[in-house]
């Protein structure tokens, strides 16, 4: 089970939810690379067991990294102009880009699994669109539903 912040009515359990704000004009930023998007934080770099003498000192770093860590992965500007489109289970979302450059593509969203933000490819490895993503839910719908039958 995944720890959070807040509550999904969705799901009826607590998630890591990510903010659904949408601003006409705007893009999902780039996606960093997180080494880089914490070289602000004092410990600059994950927490390591053995550079600490003291276990109490290290849960603590270790509390300070991931309190940080979230205020970077889920900043509510990594999700302007996106919406949140597919509950996948355990916390995990598919976002469809409604602005900017990557307009109409779907983005995969498993951060609570300390795995940052990413476009969905195909087998082909490019972007799935949200008329492919679509069209290939509708598919898998009718097979499920025929073989109930």
């Amino acid at each position: 089970m995944h720890g959070g912040t807040g509550t999904n009515a969705s799901d009826g359990g607590t998630t890591r939810e990510p903010p659904t704000r949408v601003t006409a004009g705007a893009t999902v930023p780039r996606v960093a690379p997180m080494r880089a998007a914490l070289t602000m934080h004092p410990n600059r770099r994950p927490v390591v067991r053995e550079d600490f003498d003291d276990i109490e000192d290290f849960d603590d770093a270790t509390e300070a990294w991931d309190e940080r860590w979230e205020a970077v992965m889920f900043a509510p500007e990594r999700t302007v102009g996106a919406i949140v489109i597919s509950h996948l289970g355990c916390a995990q979302r598919e976002w469809l880009i409604i602005s900017g450059s990557n307009r109409g593509t779907i983005w995969s969203d498993c951060r609570v699994d300390d795995v940052d933000l990413a476009p969905l490819l195909d087998d082909d490895s490019a972007p799935v669109t949200f008329a492919r993503w679509y069209t290939d839910w509708l598919e898998k719908a009718e097979r499920t539903a025929l073989s109930a039958l």
